[in-house]
């Protein structure tokens, strides 16, 4: 087994690693894919004016999700991809294409919904989000991932105990780790990194060519450093990867992961999984660190730059 950077950057203070890739792999990259379709148009407009400008939403599931499917399809690699319930309820068959082609299928809320405002309503949110992709796969999903990036003191929490396994929402670190909860609950976290999202990029109108600079930098970087290689992709067609010319420069980088040699492509439940297995030590609840705080001052939670 290649070993990964000596060093890693825990929450602050540094540490020594103690992570490793399963079967000597040097790093694992994990594709995710933000279905983000109508339900992302619905958080400004109503469905009646969901035409022209409110229309990229419907162009992720009319030609973004075919090219996309195709692509991994072609690389031979599994993606995990957050649904929200409301769009699994208009395109359930979408939803099982995706389960029946070896993908993996995770929550991300029904409407997008703010976890960090959610209050008392917050855990029914979560219980609801996972009955509907139960109800449409037959398999309940075991990752979620906050819409915005935005969570409450609780979510974590009420993840463990609605039976998820992993969050995807944290930016901390550069390697997968595990939060130790109150009452012996467990929860693993698959950080991700703002670098390797798709819709900063896009949504600042910079070409494909630029993320193709701005990944190929990152990627190179992080393989050479032995820790995990994170990507973040959307469906829809302003801020997605969808369009042609953006897959094929997604075709173009997925080819140049795989020549870098010693990579493995995972989904985030067989990446939770792996972690687990590791028996490492568990990071306490972040909540912790901020409760006296928050106990005397109320969460804005929109003066952060945010992921999408």
């Amino acid at each position: 087994m290649v070993p990964a950077a000596p060093r890693q950057p825990g929450r602050g203070l540094l540490r020594m690693n103690t992570h490793t890739w399963p079967q000597g792999a040097r790093t694992v990259v994990l594709l995710t894919v933000n279905f983000d379709a109508e339900t992302f148009d619905l958080k400004e407009t109503s469905a009646e004016r969901m035409f022209g400008r409110y229309s990229y939403g419907r162009y992720a599931v009319r030609a973004g999700f075919p090219r996309l499917l195709d692509l991994f399809s072609r690389h031979g690699v599994p993606a995990t991809f957050f649904v929200p319930g409301g769009d699994a309820r208009r395109h359930p068959d979408l939803v099982r294409e995706l389960a029946a082609n070896g993908h993996e299928i995770a929550a991300r809320g029904i409407d997008l919904e703010n976890f960090a405002t959610l209050g008392d309503k917050e855990a029914d949110v979560l219980a609801r989000s996972r009955a509907i992709l139960a109800d449409i796969t037959g398999a309940a999903p075991v990752g979620f991932r906050a819409p915005g990036g935005e969570l409450s003191s609780r979510t974590l929490g009420h993840l463990a105990d609605a039976g998820f396994l992993y969050d995807a929402t944290f930016q901390d670190a550069d390697y997968p780790y595990v939060y130790g909860l109150a009452g012996g609950r467990r929860i693993v976290e698959l950080p991700s990194t703002y670098a390797l999202d798709d819709a900063p990029i896009y949504s600042a109108r910079h070409t494909h060519a630029r993320l193709q600079a701005i990944w190929r930098d990152e990627i190179q970087a992080m393989h050479a450093e032995g820790v995990l290689i994170p990507i973040t992709l959307n469906l829809r067609g302003d801020f997605g990867s969808t369009r042609a010319a953006r897959i094929a420069i997604l075709d173009t980088l997925l080819t140049e992961i795989k020549q870098l040699g010693n990579v493995r492509f995972m989904t985030c439940r067989e990446l939770a999984g792996h972690t687990l297995s590791l028996g490492l030590p568990t990071e306490p609840d972040p909540y912790l660190a901020h409760a006296e705080t928050l106990a005397n001052t109320v969460y804005r939670g929109d003066l952060a730059i945010k992921p999408l």
